[in-house]
């Protein structure tokens, strides 16, 4: 197990349910290492309160990622079968949801709506074991490059240099939040006669935008439509003229940055590749979102089917609830429901339930609030400014997202897509992990909005109401004022 004492890699907690999160769970090890020769080392998972925490320790974590680079990245060959592979299984899955959707489940006998899931389990842990391996290139990648960029910068201040990274590793298209915006705008720049069915046509496009780990719904067509009046109340012209110039204005710029400092041919190689999978990583969470929903799809007909609530269903693992029209193993859901722990490696996935996940638990707690005035952490985006002072939010959940008014600065451990709403709020965005490739960096960036990510210890040093500072050159938070 874990030793408590080394440093650990934390991701979470975040809003979760099993069913959701299991086909990460079961694919990230012996699948994966079936195919990549390299997969996640051991790894702790927490469920408790609706949230999951994944702990993997820091440095077994680093050394694995810098394998997986080097066994399927590095050598161009295998990174091209390593593309065709992700390009494969999201072609496999897109297909497999249109089926789904012609499909009208409540006719379905039972042995055919369990045949059909079993069909849509195998397919998605297919995709999922070639698409959980993101972190694995992104953990050892993005530090690599940083180290054979900065000599190029010898001169420069820090600011520019993380500048000069965040804009060489953007990607170039935009992630799907932005184009979903664009396509809102573009509504509004229609003819009056035009715009009913092409909100209709948005609506069954855009429905999962904010899906999550723990549920998924279909967004209305009225909810795109207050969408659209909020939009009328603003310069939207500007937003889309900003939005249509970003893949212009990013290639420019990194172009001025290439040009300027002459990297080696392996560097821009490596450039290359950090900003392709920050590309890939959007494209997972959307195909991930739009999953989510036809998962919400088979638990409401199952729910149906077997009187167990929906939420209960949730509890149970992909193999566990596929069989859960004939079968659910008793006392299981009570079990979960209180909290359990995950021991997983490239042989076993280990459950411990009651006292025993209760004493892993505390052995793994998060740290204590801390008693700092300076936060350290890495620059993902600058904004428009050196410096920006507002009042904080902790946000741990989603169901937090509220408490955010305009202007705000939204402190969390991590962003996830359904954050965005939160996200357009914020003034700014601080975290306790990730990198410069993480969600929140990727989002900030297209934003245009400071955000300073893997502090490690913001959501404990932080409270409500604090003002506190950004220094968009240093990677620092202050608090001013508690």
């Amino acid at each position: 197990m874990l030793d408590p004492s080394r440093k650990l890699f934390r991701w979470g907690p975040i809003s979760a349910c099993p069913l959701f999160m299991y086909p990460t769970i079961e694919t990230s090890f012996s699948p994966m290492k079936k195919i990549f020769d390299v997969c996640y080392p051991e790894s702790l998972i927490f469920f408790k309160d609706n949230k999951v925490t994944w702990l993997l320790d820091n440095q077994g974590f680093i050394d694995r990622s810098k394998e997986f680079v080097e066994k399927n990245i590095l050598n161009k060959t295998k990174r091209n079968r390593y593309y065709q592979l992700w390009k494969r299984s999201s072609e496999e899955l897109l297909r497999l949801f249109d089926e789904i959707e012609n499909q009208k489940l409540f006719l379905l006998d039972k042995e055919d709506l369990k045949k059909l899931f079993k069909k849509f389990a195998k397919v998605y842990h297919r995709w999922w074991t070639i698409t959980m391996t993101v972190e694995l290139v992104t953990v050892s990648a993005e530090p690599l490059l940083s180290e054979k960029l900065k000599p190029y910068f010898p001169d420069e201040h820090p600011k520019d240099f993380n500048k000069a990274f965040a804009i060489l590793t953007s990607p170039l298209v935009l992630t799907f939040y932005r184009k979903e915006q664009r396509d809102l705008i573009n509504i509004l720049l229609l003819s009056k006669d035009k715009q009913n069915q092409a909100l209709k046509n948005h609506q069954k496009n855009y429905h999962w935008i904010y899906n999550s780990y723990s549920k998924a719904s279909a967004l209305d067509v009225e909810y795109f439509n207050d969408e659209l009046e909020k939009l009328k109340k603003v310069d939207y012209k500007k937003i889309f003229e900003e939005i249509e110039s970003y893949d212009k204005n990013i290639r420019k710029d990194k172009e001025i940055i290439v040009k300027k400092i002459n990297p080696k041919k392996e560097i821009l190689e490596l450039v290359s590749i950090v900003e392709r999978f920050s590309q890939l990583q959007d494209e997972r969470k959307m195909n991930n979102f739009k999953a989510d929903y036809f998962l919400e799809i088979f638990v409401r007909e199952f729910a149906k089917r077997t009187g167990v609530s929906p939420e209960d269903l949730k509890l149970l693992t992909t193999n566990e609830f596929e069989e859960s029209l004939n079968f659910i193993e008793e006392g299981i859901i009570k079990k979960r429901k209180e909290s359990f722990v995950i021991i997983a490696d490239d042989e076993t996935i280990e459950e411990v339930f009651e006292k025993k996940a209760v004493t892993i638990a505390q052995m793994y707690s998060e740290i204590p609030r801390i008693n700092e005035s300076i936060v350290h952490g890495v620059l993902a985006s600058t904004g428009d400014t050196y410096y920006f002072r507002g009042t904080a939010k902790v946000v741990l959940t989603i169901d937090q997202i509220d408490k955010l008014e305009e202007g705000d600065i939204l402190i969390t451990t991590m962003t996830s897509p359904d954050f965005v709403i939160g996200m357009k709020k914020a003034g700014a965005i601080i975290t306790d992990t990730g990198g410069i490739l993480c969600h929140a960096a990727i989002v900030s960036r297209e934003l245009k909005k400071p955000c300073i990510v893997g502090t490690g210890i913001a959501t404990k040093v932080i409270r409500d109401g604090d003002v506190v500072e950004l220094h968009c050159g240093r990677g620092t938070v202050r608090i001013i004022k508690h």
